[in-house]
C-alpha cells in the first residue's frame, strides 16, 4: 500500500474567470480548488507522458508483416 503525505498550501491567484468556468466544466469539478487541481494532476501526467515518448523515441523498428514497400 502506497501512502504518501500530502500538503496543501493556500495560495492566492488572479485567474480569468472565463477560463476556470471552462476548466470547471471540462472536469465536472463541484469547486474551484478540485478544477484547479484537477488542470495541475493532468500538466504533470502530459509532462510524463511526453517525456516517456522522447524517451523511446527511435529506439524501435515497424516491421512490415505485409511486404509492402515504404513511402
Amino acid at each position: 500500500m502506497n501512502m504518501r503525505v500530502v500538503t496543501k498550501v493556500r495560495k492566492q491567484f488572479i485567474l480569468d474567470s472565463e477560463k476556470l468556468k471552462v476548466v470547471r466544466k471540462i472536469f465536472e469539478a463541484k469547486t474551484d480548488t478540485e478544477a484547479v487541481s484537477r488542470a495541475l494532476d493532468m500538466a504533470i501526467d502530459s509532462a510524463r507522458i511526453k517525456k516517456v515518448v522522447e524517451s523511446v523515441k527511435g529506439k524501435g523498428q515497424i516491421k512490415d508483416i505485409y511486404g509492402r514497400s515504404r513511402v
